[in-house]
């Protein structure tokens, strides 16, 4: 969709800005951003992932709502999509970040 298109044109645009202000070593706006991310992540880390729509449901696999096609269907089409509880590759990017600001 267009909207799309330009949304991730607009990211794509702040994303240069601001590598090219940190290739000026103009890092000091973003310390603080980064800070705030870093406490938002820390207290997220223990996050279960589990959506909480999805937690008052029934496992696919289980005999409530199985019938004899769900349970010959292979598990890969069960497979989740990433949560907000997924934290981790954004650890690794902020980490890469302060190696990158210090």
């Amino acid at each position: 969709p267009p909207a799309m298109a330009d949304e991730l044109g607009e990211l794509l645009r702040e994303f240069e800005e601001v590598v090219e202000d940190l290739a000026k070593g103009s890092s000091r706006p973003y310390e603080q951003h980064l800070e705030e991310l870093k406490r938002k992540v820390g207290s997220s880390v223990y996050d279960s992932g589990i959506d909480e729509l999805e937690s008052t449901g029934t496992s696919p696999g289980s005999s409530l709502n199985s019938s004899k096609e769900d349970l010959n269907t292979p598990a890969s089409t069960y497979l989740s999509k990433a949560k907000l509880g997924d934290t981790q590759e954004l650890e690794e990017f902020i980490a890469d970040l302060d190696r990158a600001l210090e």
